[in-house]
């Protein structure tokens, strides 16, 4: 089975390897042990390891999602490009049946040595893009199996990422029982933070909360933002200016002419091409509901659709069509590099369902300051050469 989904090939990677491998040295700081719950494609993971963690096990339930893990670990180790996931072990099940036992064992570590988990538990059922069921879907109720696992574990800290809905869903109330049962009656101190990420450098607006846990007792400041809308004249002109669609897909050739992983787009009929093609920036498809991107600003947001289908990307700027997986990757600042199983809205789920790892360096950066009081410097120039994101680079 993994030999008929599996999507990394040699045929797939027509690019220069001493190129890209230049631009992607070994982070310099010291390791730390982590578990990671709710894989999905290892957006969350590769940040934290750009930032010096290094997970040991992921629990992820979804058959792509496995395969895109396991692959590109693989691929890394074999080929040399990189060393993203290269301890990990992959437990594909339900996280149901899954046990603190189960992941010691996997991990190869002691239970004293797993320093975090992190994990993102499906979210839709709180997102304001779904119908909002709540604890009624049981995907809402997956905030209770991490819950379990960080008391099966007891981490040093933990981090739980899920969307800003979670904080306007029934008053509240969800996630004020999450943050009292994740306290363990008073074992863990709880920090939440809500960051609108494209304030963080990422060439996209995407709204999310992260609550962190410290068994120390430790509380976590919340991150300054760094980039925003430039007005000269008042305070903000001290932030960068944001990311941008059009800074993205520099340098990216349209679908069929470049061989890189998941860049292949959806067939439109010509009466679909004519309306995205009478499109201003900005506006909304009324038939298929997508929005068309503006090259000078972040991108809607990357949303995953249904399980029966959806998945679907925004509408290029240029050309009229919607933009493949590569460039929604692009969108969620995974490296080019990082091919994702599966065909049609297998890809595209992966890449919705992410944490991007450029935020996720940034943030883990921030987590070891205060968490595990090493004053280290990762700048943002630095995690997208890390991550081998060299299009971000300042011109």
């Amino acid at each position: 089975m993994l030999a008929e989904y599996t999507t990394i090939s040699k045929s797939d990677f027509k690019i220069n390897f001493a190129a890209i491998r230049k631009s992607l040295p070994c982070s310099p700081f010291a390791l730390i042990p982590t578990v990671s719950l709710f894989t999905g494609a290892g957006g969350i993971d590769l940040g934290f390891e750009v930032a010096g963690f290094s997970t040991h096990c992921c629990v992820e339930q979804d058959l792509h999602s496995c395969i895109t893990l396991r692959d590109n670990r693989d691929f890394g180790i074999k080929s040399g490009l990189h060393s993203f996931l290269e301890k990990v072990t992959v437990i594909e099940d339900d996280i149901h049946n899954v046990n603190g036992r189960q992941i010691i064992t996997a991990s190869a570590l002691n239970k004293s040595q797993i320093e975090l988990i992190h994990g993102g538990p499906p979210c839709q059922s709180f997102s304001v893009f779904g119908r909002r069921q709540g604890l009624e879907d049981e995907r809402g109720t997956l905030l209770w199996e991490f819950v379990r696992i960080i008391n099966e574990l007891e981490p040093k800290c933990f981090v739980l990422e899920n969307v800003q809905g979670l904080k306007t869903y029934n008053q509240a109330s969800v996630l004020n029982e999450l943050i009292e049962r994740l306290s363990l009656k008073g074992k863990y101190k709880i920090s939440i933070h809500h960051y609108e990420l494209a304030d963080f450098g990422i060439p996209q607006f995407r709204s999310r909360i992260f609550l962190i846990g410290s068994i120390e007792g430790k509380q976590v400041p919340a991150m300054t933002p760094t980039h925003g809308l430039v007005d000269i004249g008042t305070p903000q002109v001290l932030l960068k200016p944001y990311r941008t669609v059009g800074e993205v897909l520099r340098g990216l050739r349209e679908p069929g002419i470049t061989e890189l992983p998941n860049h292949k787009g959806r067939v439109h009929s010509q009466a679909i091409i004519e309306r995205y093609a009478s499109l201003k920036f900005g506006q909304r498809d009324p038939k298929t509901r997508i929005n068309k991107l503006d090259p000078n600003r972040p991108s809607f947001t990357i949303v995953v659709g249904s399980d029966a289908g959806g998945g679907k990307g925004h509408i290029h700027p240029y050309t009229p069509r919607e933009v493949t997986p590569r460039e929604s990757a692009r969108i969620q600042t995974f490296p080019d590099f990082w091919a994702f199983s599966g065909t049609s809205r297998h890809p595209i789920r992966q890449v919705g369902n992410a944490v991007p790892p450029l935020f996720a360096a940034l943030f883990a950066t921030h987590l070891r300051k205060h968490l595990f009081d090493e004053q280290i410097n990762l700048t943002y120039e630095e995690a997208i050469r890390y991550l081998g994101l060299d299009y971000l680079l300042e011109e």
